[in-house]
């Protein structure tokens, strides 16, 4: 079976997450490593999106990043352009026009 286009490769974005955690702290994926009890190797498996960490391992690695775990999961800025605006249209299309309005002025004053 084959990934339909609109599916979202999890393990692969959580992998580029922590990659950019890691580089945000300024570490090695053998220094990481080291600190969460892991070979480097399977470091980079994740970070490739070949490996899923379980959840003790995130727990861990959420603890060497001084974040929770759910901040792990925050991927969607990862997403690739088409993705990312696919699925920005799909949130503006569930907006009242308030809402509409507000988010007009947000984009308007800090993006823009």
């Amino acid at each position: 079976m084959t990934k339909s286009e609109n599916e979202i490769d999890v393990k692969k974005l959580v992998g580029k997450r922590i990659r950019e955690y890691r580089q945000k702290h300024k570490m090695s994926q053998e220094m990481l490593s080291e600190i969460i009890g892991i070979d480097s190797k399977h470091l980079s498996n994740i970070e490739l999106g070949k490996n899923m960490p379980n959840p003790q391992l995130l727990l861990k690695l959420a603890n060497a990043f001084d974040i929770e775990i759910k901040d792990l999961f925050e991927i969607y800025h990862l997403l690739p352009e088409n993705k990312l605006r696919g699925v920005i249209v799909g949130l503006l299309d569930k907006l009242n026009v308030e809402q509409l309005q507000l988010t007009y002025k947000y984009i308007k004053t800090f993006v823009i």
